[in-house]
């Protein structure tokens, strides 16, 4: 699925479906926020998976965001001047916070155009990257995350679409094809059988439980929302107009 340039999408609410069972009609009033998604960031352990492209053709800012808190600086980045790919983040100590960016190695334009699978593992201190399931970066700190990494939602295809400054706006055209977060577990193979798997088959893993959510891009409903697959119902939808510049 294609998301559009200056129409970014985020996850942000709990979706309550009990009434909706025989058929995929919901409105936008049958949704609470969910404290879980807000703080998963700050978990000792989690595992981001995203299966995307950017094409030539599609529009970006110089440097754009795949995914992103928003107005934060923590998410995947891509900058097409200098054809860098890297997760940034800010961590903290009892003494300072710091900015963290743990670049991709020999990411190729054909690479990004053609599509790749990148995964973002944080295990407790450490923060390691994955191209297409293969281990490519990793990066330690100390303390933790951020406490800004509270804030309530995470875009894609954007980060600060409200900022007043156009630069700083990172939009992002790309088309995704899967996106997927576990919590309390940093195993990439866990990442793996989850993107390989059919919905019947991850229901019978151990694991199934802390996935926080899945998105496959290949249900969608009547106002456009990406369904989520895992039990969560942390469905996908287009950030309203009033937030974007």
């Amino acid at each position: 699925m294609i998301i559009n340039y200056k129409q970014p999408y985020w996850v942000k609410f709990q979706w309550d479906m009990s009434t909706h069972h025989d058929n995929q009609y919901v409105t936008e009033y049958n949704k609470t926020n969910n404290k879980i998604l807000d703080e998963f960031l700050l978990n000792d352990n989690y595992i981001i998976t995203c299966d995307f492209k950017i094409t030539e053709e599609f529009i970006t800012d110089e440097i754009c965001m795949i995914y992103g808190k928003p107005g934060k600086n923590i998410g995947l980045s891509y900058n097409k001047t200098t054809n860098t790919m890297a997760f940034e983040f800010w961590n903290k100590t009892e003494i300072e916070e710091t900015f963290n960016f743990i670049p991709f190695k020999d990411i190729k334009k054909e690479d990004i155009q053609k599509g790749v699978i990148i995964t973002v593992i944080k295990k407790e201190n450490e923060i390691i990257v994955y191209k297409n399931f293969e281990e490519n970066n990793r990066i330690s700190f100390e303390g933790n995350l951020i406490d800004d990494y509270k804030n309530p939602g995470l875009f894609l295809g954007c980060s600060s679409p409200e900022c007043d400054s156009e630069n700083a706006r990172y939009y992002c055209q790309v088309d995704i094809n899967h996106f997927s977060t576990i919590v309390n577990h940093s195993d990439i193979n866990f990442s793996k059988l989850i993107y390989q798997s059919e919905t019947d088959v991850i229901l019978e893993e151990e694991f199934y439980n802390d996935i926080l959510f899945l998105h496959n891009f290949n249900n969608i409903n009547n106002l456009g929302i990406i369904y989520d697959e895992s039990k969560n119902t942390n469905f996908l939808e287009r950030v309203p107009k009033e937030y974007i510049k």
